[in-house]
């Protein structure tokens, strides 16, 4: 008599179940005669994250950051500001007081993607539109996500995504997408391909 699909089913799911409930002293370690397999579902190869070690920093030079807002400073490479194996970089005009200038960052996050955006502080008046890139790649816009008169735009790159933000004080929240539009539209052909 020859088994039927089902008892087979359930014969390797009691054996996968008995494997997984043994116990070993001591600390996990890999194997030396055994190699982890290099294929995902069904037979296909991974596809690295590539945005994994990218710095934010290198997306938009100082002087293409002054082009899209004049009188900008030079960059602060603020590490993984945005949690760990994020990079992030911010770039600010100069002001005079707390109410004048732009501020705008950007922050590369290879572990989380678009559908992960949310407004900081959580603020569920705050609509994420959901949008096309000029580059043709997936995107979030949120207008006032920081504040009055922020925006921001996430760029979909595989499973991560690219963080523009900015904030134009003394100004609409329009003019701040303006020229948040603008730098994503340098940033987006720096980006590895999706």
């Amino acid at each position: 008599m020859r088994p039927t699909a089902p008892t087979m089913v359930v014969a390797a799911a009691a054996a996968l179940m008995a494997a997984c409930t043994s116990t070993q002293p001591g600390q996990p370690s890999p194997s030396a005669d055994h190699s982890a397999s290099s294929t995902g579902p069904g037979g296909a190869s991974p596809v690295a994250n590539s945005l994994s070690g990218i710095n934010a920093c290198t997306l938009l030079t100082d002087d293409e950051a002054r082009q899209v807002a004049p009188g900008v400073a030079s960059h602060v490479d603020e590490g993984t500001l945005g949690g760990d194996g994020t990079s992030h970089c911010q770039w600010k005009s100069p002001s005079t007081d707390e109410s004048s200038g732009f501020v705008f960052g950007i922050t590369v996050r290879p572990a989380q993607g678009i559908q992960d955006v949310s407004s900081d502080p959580p603020n569920p008046e705050v609509a994420a539109t959901r949008a096309m890139t000029n580059g043709g790649r997936q995107a979030v816009v949120m207008r006032n996500n920081q504040g009055e008169g922020s925006c921001s735009v996430s760029i979909a790159v595989g499973s991560g995504r690219v963080d523009i933000d900015g904030q134009l004080a003394r100004s609409t929240t329009e003019e701040s997408c303006s020229k948040v539009s603008k730098l994503s539209d340098v940033v987006e052909p720096k980006l590895p391909a999706s």
